[in-house]
């Protein structure tokens, strides 16, 4: 059984890669620099709603059953 620390490492793990393509296809259609609010912004959102997505289906709650 993992731990909740482990499963939002997981998620984590997971969820930057896609927040990274996002922030990278955000920055080429806009033609900003990776700086960019807009494009930190999409980053960002993306990573977090992913890792929200991964850690609502696989079940992590705020009780751990020992």
């Amino acid at each position: 059984m993992t731990t909740r620390r482990e499963r939002v490492g997981w998620a984590l793990l997971f969820s930057l890669p896609m927040g990274v393509g996002v922030g990278l296809a955000t920055a080429r259609m806009a033609r900003a620099g990776p700086t960019h609010p807009l494009v930190v912004g999409a980053a960002v959102t993306t990573a977090a709603l992913v890792a929200a997505l991964i850690l609502v289906a696989t079940g992590v709650s705020t009780t751990e059953v020992a």
